[in-house]
């Protein structure tokens, strides 16, 4: 069977420090998450997966009086990352419920197509300062770390992406405005 790239995501951040699942989880909500999701339900059993293949080890260490196990990457789990690193990434499928029900919308009201893309461009607009944010903290507490400019490369992404997305939504709404008229004078002219 194929590696996940999830495996793959858990080996990066384990390469950055040795961790727990908690903090693997942590650690993805508070960077990767913005492009990349990991659940605890899928963190444990590969986390599992991976000492299994003796990619990763066991570290045990004390926290909070109580012995917790945390995990660091081992050399050939280095260098099954940077062999993983250096393959193409496979496309992946392209789903958005958004424009599925854009597609099917002529069986609904108009407004409700309306107000899910007003909802989208707001969603999108909200994220936008939070890209701002991110970049500035990380120039800030990893100005001089090697990966920064890596990851500011994501948050550039990010970033874009959302703003393509309000871009759409304008483009978007302002369709179905001259959609909303054409349909009232042809229903004026019956």
């Amino acid at each position: 069977m194929k590696p996940r790239a999830s495996e793959f995501a858990i080996l990066g951040v384990l390469s950055l420090r040795p961790a727990s699942g908690y903090d693997i989880k942590r650690f993805v909500a508070s960077s990767i998450g913005h492009f990349w999701n990991e659940s605890y339900g899928s963190i444990y059993p590969l986390l599992k997966k991976l000492a299994n293949e003796k990619l990763i080890q066991v570290q045990k260490g004390p926290q909070s009086g109580r012995e917790r196990m945390a995990y660091a990457i081992t050399p050939k789990g280095e260098t099954a990352l940077r062999d993983w690193l250096s393959t193409l990434p496979r496309t992946e499928p392209f789903r958005s419920e958004l424009l599925l029900k854009l597609f099917f919308a002529w069986r609904t009201p108009m407004d409700i197509s309306v107000a899910q893309i007003e909802e989208r461009k707001r969603e999108e607009e909200r994220r936008l300062p939070i890209y701002a944010q991110i970049k500035d903290q990380l120039s800030r507490q990893h100005a001089d770390h090697p990966e920064l400019p890596y990851w500011l490369m994501t948050v550039s992404y990010g970033r874009h992406r959302s703003e393509a997305v309000v871009e759409w939504c304008n483009e978007t709404l302002s369709s179905l405005a001259k959609l909303q008229k054409t349909s009232k004078k042809e229903r004026g002219a019956k």
